[in-house]
């Protein structure tokens, strides 16, 4: 599954993996970082889901030309990277490794209740 590939790329990072939306979200900390949707019966957006603010979204664009807004849900915040898309592998990888050296532009902290 790939949610168990992306945690496999984020490690040593303590990853937390939960049940969002019918998707898979990641979480280290405080933080949400990513989603990824797998669904066959709906593809859909499958694909991951980078949890951003607004103000990055055009900064991630340019070093991920694959990035997109999500087609059948409107939140703000998240760009997909296609499941489809021809660098996606690569892609993955290099969004992971930003994780990991704590790039500012992916993740938003979880508001607690």
């Amino acid at each position: 599954m790939l949610h168990t590939a992306i945690a496999e790329y984020l490690h040593p990072l303590q990853v937390s993996v939960k049940k969002m939306f019918g998707n898979h979200a990641i979480y280290i900390d405080d933080k949400i970082y990513l989603a990824i949707r797998e669904n066959s019966d709906n593809p859909i957006d499958n694909g991951i889901w980078i949890c951003t603010s607004r103000k990055h979204h055009e900064s991630l664009k340019i070093d991920f030309p694959s990035l997109t807004k999500l087609s059948a849900i409107n939140f703000s915040k998240w760009l997909l990277l296609p499941k489809t898309a021809e660098d996606f592998e690569q892609s993955a990888k290099q969004i992971c490794e930003m994780i990991k050296v704590g790039d500012e532009r992916i993740g938003v902290e979880v508001k607690r209740k």
